[in-house]
């Protein structure tokens, strides 16, 4: 039963089968030779695989080096720097053990 189920399947998928023509297996094949022996032999030089790494840690470096720019002009313009006699007039007390010192 199953035999007979099975080639009955089969008869009626011969049609929906694909079965390329000469002219397709041709051009798939040449496609493919090709794109192999471009691989082979596009082989990069030492320069090519320096700039290949290079360039991209350099832009790495470079966006460090404009971010902590910014961030020290930032920093400088948005903070008041203490002056010597606002230090001095700085009361701070420091306790140890329970005995406290004052900074006076």
């Amino acid at each position: 039963m199953d035999e007979t189920f099975f080639e009955q399947l089969r008869h009626d998928a011969q049609h929906l089968q694909h079965l390329p023509d000469d002219v397709t297996v041709a051009r798939l094949t040449a496609r493919v030779r090709a794109r192999l022996t471009a691989a082979t032999v596009a082989q990069p030089t030492v320069a090519q695989l320096l700039a290949g790494w290079l360039r991209p840690i350099a832009a790495v470096v470079a966006a460090i080096a404009i971010t902590a720019a910014l961030s020290v002009v930032t920093e400088s313009r948005n903070h008041d720097n203490p002056t010597v006699d606002q230090i001095a007039a700085n009361n701070t007390e420091i306790s140890v053990d329970g005995v406290a010192s004052s900074g006076e």
